[in-house]
């Protein structure tokens, strides 16, 4: 049985959903397994331009399915949308959901947003931390819930209740959803796909190939990422265990691949060391077009920071690393890269080193060629390969393929 796992290596935004794309075509079987709809995919395909947030890359590919595992968090609305935008490609029949996930409901974008405004942590605001809290305090509503009325309805009151009193009693703000009005909404967007919902678990272990979508990235992973800048979910390769219900000796022959772009970014707030606020983090945001697909938001560029990518590499078990966008570099005479922190040996734990940390750079020539039309390694520049040699030498990982440019056809294996 085949098994790839792809994760990105950094904050998030490394391009994952074209690798994906690009590599699903070869499995029965592509899986989501954590997150929410706070992450956004983008693939174009034969010039037409897909995002996607809940529904896997993979299901793009007309024989794969799709599964949205158990640690996926699910706004139905959400969900409802991506898949009638997706109706041409016939998914219906091939997309799964855990009767395990849990449900996004409209208080959680509520306490969302109350949190955001005390914590300003840059969330997207979608309810994502507040579902995983109730989770995780026994109150969440799983999929299987919605299949019995009463205990749905047992549980909304539960956790109306619970939200009511938190918001007027510890925030000071109002509280009037409507238990009714809530359940109706529900419900309405539930029946259309009650026979998607899935014991999907089975489903993973009896396929015969099975590729795994991590969404965000390592630097985001509520256990090993910046903390507490960083999402609700593990995003790494920690997650897949308890986001799919396979146990640890299921993954032992898979291959895990880290997705990292060829410079680095992040959306919101929390530390980013190589960050540069200058007409060269301008170039880069610009030459690649650096917004988010999800929230629209203008994404902090910066070098590419080997010491992050050590650290993701070391944490996640990577056996080779696919680097994107190398093409954003062909317009730089020099490319800086990050080889360690002043006054730090390893990756810092604590949010304050973090924030202190200065990068040391190490400075390589550009190459001021377009390297989006390679196809094969003989095409690229002497000082681009130069650069990727570097990078797998200082990683001790192989670079195993290039993505030069957002197009399904644009990359190269190396």
């Amino acid at each position: 049985m085949e098994k790839l796992v792809i994760v990105g290596a950094q904050w998030g935004d490394e391009g994952k959903g074209k690798i994906v794309d690009l590599l699903s075509k070869d499995y029965e079987t592509a899986v989501r397994y954590q997150g929410g709809n706070n992450a956004g995919h983008t693939v174009i395909v034969e010039g037409k331009k897909y995002i996607l947030h809940l529904v896997p890359t993979g299901i793009l590919h007309k024989h794969t399915k799709g599964i949205i595992a158990q640690g996926m968090v699910i706004d139905l609305e959400v969900l409802s949308k991506e898949i009638k935008d997706l109706e041409a490609l016939d998914i219906q029949n091939r997309l799964f959901i855990s009767d395990r996930a849990h449900i996004i409901l409209p208080y959680h974008k509520i306490l969302d947003r109350l949190f955001e405004k005390k914590s300003n942590i840059g969330t997207t605001l979608k309810g994502i931390g507040p579902t995983y809290m109730m989770k995780y305090a026994r109150k969440g509503i799983r999929m299987v819930d919605l299949k019995d009325e009463d205990i749905f309805y047992s549980k909304l009151e539960e956790n109306l209740e619970f939200t009511k009193e938190l918001c007027e009693k510890v925030y000071n703000e109002s509280f009037d959803l409507n238990k009714d009005k809530v359940a109706e909404d529900i419900f309405r967007l539930f029946k259309p796909i009650e026979k998607n919902i899935k014991n999907t678990f089975k489903i993973i272990q009896t396929s015969k190939s099975v590729i795994f979508e991590g969404a965000q990235g390592v630097m985001l992973d509520i256990d090993i990422g910046t903390y507490p800048y960083v999402t609700s979910s593990n995003s790494s390769t920690l997650g897949l265990s308890n986001g799919t219900g396979l146990h640890p000796k299921y993954f032992t022959d898979a291959k895990f691949v880290g997705v990292s772009k060829a410079y680095t970014t992040r959306v919101g707030a929390g530390p980013f060391p190589t960050e540069l606020k200058d007409e060269i983090g301008d170039a880069l945001r610009d030459f690649g077009h650096e917004y988010g697909s999800t929230t629209g938001r203008p994404r902090r560029c910066g070098w590419l920071d080997l010491v992050a990518l050590k650290y993701a590499c070391d944490t996640n078990g990577f056996d080779e690393i696919i680097l994107t966008k190398l093409d954003v570099l062909d317009n730089f005479d020099e490319i800086k890269v990050c080889i360690a922190y002043e006054n730090f040996e390893d990756f810092p734990s604590s949010l304050k080193d973090m924030e202190n940390a200065k990068p040391i750079y190490k400075t390589l020539k550009g190459w001021k060629t377009n390297t989006k039309a390679a196809r094969d390694k003989s095409k690229l520049p002497k000082e681009a390969l130069d650069y990727i040699m570097f990078i797998e030498d200082y990683l001790n990982t192989k670079v195993s393929m290039l993505s030069t440019g957002p197009a399904r056809e644009d990359y190269l294996y190396l």
